[in-house]
């Protein structure tokens, strides 16, 4: 008796279990709905409000330079990213000095922009990274565009020259101009152009493209890994060094990519982890697993 009761209990059990199953697969979708939802009605904190200081800074405008113009300051911009470290570096070191706060206060109008909430002005400026530094004049004229990170002291010389001579500065160049193409597809002549760049920027020691940050570049790899699949033995060499090279990047404890590594050997990751990166890294090494049946490329997806 008491074994068919627990026999019973038991079919029972395995019932409910399937009967909530079933009912989490049909609430799921609902549930995280509802999530989001609740999500999109959380106000967004502007980068301008999150960051209390010496600085009074402000948000990116559409009337920005009508006010400039107004108070005849020049307009400094910090590009930024709540994940960016150097970002967090440079709020601390530079923008916290009385000096800076003072110059910029006193002559500037100071905005700060978080890059995830101003895709417009991020892709703008997307060459000059995070933090990026941009100084306009009171019309909107750029006069200085400055990549990464400023000390202080580099910081205050930069903002008492611009207020002593205006000028635009070597960092600021004519925007080119793009005119499309009526071809359909590269002519030879731009191609071996295009290759004899690839090949004079690629790292035969370490692997990748570049003497400065080293990261998966996905269009680079991409193109690299074709070639290869076509037969080109240089491009595969290629293509292998710096895949196994940028799995260093993987984290070996909580997994997933850090952003790149400030050495040119890949040892020496920076320890930001960014969605695009994943993206880009499950992509290309999915690629040469498909390609070559690597275990250290399924490994590293």
């Amino acid at each position: 008796m008491i074994h068919k009761q627990s026999q019973y209990a038991d079919q029972n059990g395995i019932v409910m279990i399937k009967h909530l199953m079933v009912n989490t697969r049909i609430l799921f979708p609902f549930i995280t709905g509802i999530l989001i939802l609740s999500l999109l009605h959380i106000p967004f904190a502007s980068a301008a409000e999150d960051t209390p200081g010496l600085i009074a800074w402000q948000d990116w405008k559409t009337d920005l330079f009508d006010e400039a113009k107004k108070q005849q300051r020049f307009v400094i911009l910090d590009l930024e990213a709540v994940w960016c470290h150097w970002c967090h570096v440079m709020d601390v070191e530079t923008y916290s000095n009385p000096e800076v706060a003072e110059l910029i206060n006193k002559h500037y109008i100071a905005v700060r922009v978080d890059q995830d909430a101003h895709p417009d002005i991020s892709n703008r400026y997307a060459d000059y990274g995070w933090p990026a530094t941009i100084v306009f004049a009171p019309d909107g004229t750029e006069i200085v565009k400055r990549r990464g990170y400023i000390p202080a002291i580099n910081m205050i010389s930069m903002l008492q020259s611009i207020i002593d001579d205006p000028s635009p500065g070597p960092s600021v160049v004519a925007q080119l101009e793009i005119t499309p193409s009526s071809e359909m597809s590269l002519d030879a002549e731009l191609r071996k152009k295009l290759t004899d760049i690839l090949f004079d920027i690629y790292d035969a020691e370490y692997g990748g493209w570049g003497n400065i940050h080293k990261y998966i570049q996905g269009d680079a790899m991409e193109y690299t890994l074709l070639r290869a699949q076509r037969g080109d033995r240089l491009y595969s060499v290629m293509a292998r060094k710096t895949l196994n090279a940028g799995a260093n990047l993987v984290d070996p404890v909580w997994g997933g990519v850090y952003q790149y590594s400030d050495e040119l050997d890949w040892r020496s990751p920076h320890y930001e982890k960014i969605m695009s990166t994943q993206t880009t890294n499950l992509r290309v090494y999915s690629l040469a697993y498909a390609l070559w049946k690597k275990p250290e490329h399924l490994q590293v997806t």
